[in-house]
């Protein structure tokens, strides 16, 4: 397991370095197995992006519903990954974007995600019952939104809070989330910055691959990258 993990960690830096600007995803919403509809109370400051797309005109504390839950992200058209959504405050419609990669430090508590996305997310695509299957899938989204823009701070304070339309037992299972990631961190993770398109710039993660899925990524974008050139020229 400690030798898979630094095998992990090395590839994920050759990766990182040779790869990072030539990475594509392609973003088609949650996964409909793994998802809930949900409400919950959201925080938002001035220019932050509410669900109708348009940049809030103040701050202000409002009730929100959405379906939330894990994604499917393709990357380079090679690779089909989980991924899980760190920004609620920034909107990512359906499409394809060049992307950044960078480590899961990159943001406010990202070790903790990728601990999450390496640990608990197999649990939930094990499970057999379906609809508790999208329940936890929409608690483990609203457990990483509370980690990213509260530390974790459960669901009571802060920006992520539950409200009087929460669905209690998500709640009860985001909250086992915030407990059982307390304390734990991981640095193999992918954290995918959207960098083009006509949305704001916006962060998705995905646990790191295994070694040998790192090196199909490389062979494949370098042949994507060789015909580019050879079609620019």
């Amino acid at each position: 397991m400690i030798r898979n993990q630094a095998l992990r960690l090395a590839f994920l830096t050759i990766f990182t370095l040779a790869g990072a600007s030539a990475t594509t995803i392609t973003y088609s919403g949650v996964d409909p197995n793994r998802s809930f509809d949900i409400w919950f109370t959201a925080s938002y400051v001035t220019g932050d992006q509410l669900l109708n797309g348009q940049p809030s005109p103040n701050d202000q504390t409002i009730d929100v519903n959405l379906t939330a839950g894990v994604t499917n992200l393709l990357i380079d058209g090679l690779y089909l990954t989980d991924a899980i959504c760190l920004d609620f405050f920034t909107l990512i419609s359906n499409g394809v974007y060049d992307v950044n990669l960078l480590g899961p430090d990159a943001v406010s508590s990202g070790t903790r995600v990728a601990w999450m996305l390496h640990n608990t997310l197999p649990t939930i695509n094990a499970l057999a019952d379906s609809t508790e299957k999208q329940m936890r899938g929409a608690a483990f989204q609203l457990a990483v939104w509370d980690i990213v823009h509260d530390n974790g701070d459960g669901f009571f304070a802060g920006r992520i809070r539950g409200s009087a339309q929460t669905d209690n037992l998500v709640l009860s299972y985001a909250a086992s989330y915030l407990s059982s990631s307390n304390g734990q961190s991981q640095a193999a993770g992918i954290v995918y910055q959207n960098v083009a398109g006509s949305d704001v710039s916006q962060l998705l993660m995905s646990d790191a691959p295994e070694p040998s899925t790192y090196a199909m990524l490389l062979t494949g974008g370098a042949m994507l990258g060789l015909w580019r050139r050879r079609r620019a020229s």
